[in-house]
């Protein structure tokens, strides 16, 4: 519905107009983009995100190719290669993004063979701008500032778009209920000698009481 997503106090958008919306196009040619997918058992979820993504994007009239490949090849002869025009695939987070996250960013480089050193950028898009505040983050020893630089990065490889992060994974973690002071650390620090099993409940001590 117009308006489903404006902030509060804003105006609705117009609706659309009645006539059918063909798909987007160039000189009479319309867009599509080849969608890989792996096809194996253990990467349904995987196919069901990329089918979803599919459909929206047919909404707004971008038409999409999928093509299913093996999962042997999946990433070895298309993400990493740059065979495909979209792909899905997924990073660990870490709490130093200034280092760790630089190669998945960097600006792809000319090789001595000719060949193009992507590092860990596989959708080849990047700039000098962004691998500058990746620089500049990882050796500040201002903890704020180092944030700020991050921040900035992070603008401009949403400015590029050559990745878009589509959701957050969480983290389940399973414990005894008489182990304390574990669980789904996120990026936190464990303090491991914080880390241990309740002591025993001595006789006859009332037992504790949930409020």
């Amino acid at each position: 519905a117009a308006g489903a997503y404006a902030p509060a106090g804003t105006a609705a958008p117009a609706e659309a107009a009645d006539t059918a919306r063909g798909p987007l196009g160039k000189n009479g040619k319309p867009l599509s983009l080849r969608f890989v997918l792996p096809s194996g058992p253990g990467s349904a979820g995987l196919r069901s995100v990329g089918e979803k993504i599919a459909a929206m994007l047919d909404t707004i009239g971008i038409r999409t190719e999928i093509t299913k490949v093996s999962d042997d090849s999946y990433f070895r002869d298309h993400v990493a290669s740059g065979d495909y025009d979209m792909a899905l695939y997924s990073w660990p987070a870490t709490a130093y993004p200034a280092t760790d996250d630089r190669p998945i960013y960097a600006k792809p480089l000319p090789a001595s063979d000719g060949s193009l050193l992507v590092e860990q950028n596989y959708t080849r898009v990047g700039t000098d701008h962004i691998d500058q505040l990746f620089d500049q983050a990882a050796s500040e020893l201002d903890e704020k500032a180092a944030r700020d630089l991050m921040r900035k990065a992070d603008a401009r490889i949403w400015a590029a778009a050559g990745s878009i992060p589509l959701f957050q994974r969480p983290q389940l973690v399973a414990t005894g209920k008489q182990l304390v002071n574990v669980g789904a650390f996120g990026l936190g620090v464990p303090h491991y000698q914080d880390i241990g099993y309740k002591a025993p409940q001595a006789a006859g001590a009332p037992a504790d009481r949930k409020k």
